[in-house]
């Protein structure tokens, strides 16, 4: 899961057991927002889409 989220997009992929990329983006809503999970194993914090596929190949050398 790669999203602007903590709350909505991040956060239920870890607890669902996926990976997670956190892009946050300037105006983010209030309500949106929640705890860094850092340090999870499966949590990664991308400065932008760019950086996603090399992410993605990361976690399939896995």
């Amino acid at each position: 899961m790669a999203g602007d989220s903590l709350r909505s997009d991040i956060w239920p992929a870890l607890e669902a057991g996926a990976w997670a990329a956190y892009i946050p983006q300037d105006g983010a809503w209030a309500h949106e927002r929640a705890e860094l999970p850092e340090g999870h194993e499966q949590y990664t914090r991308l400065n932008g889409l760019s950086e996603l596929p090399d992410w993605i190949k990361t976690i399939n050398r896995r």
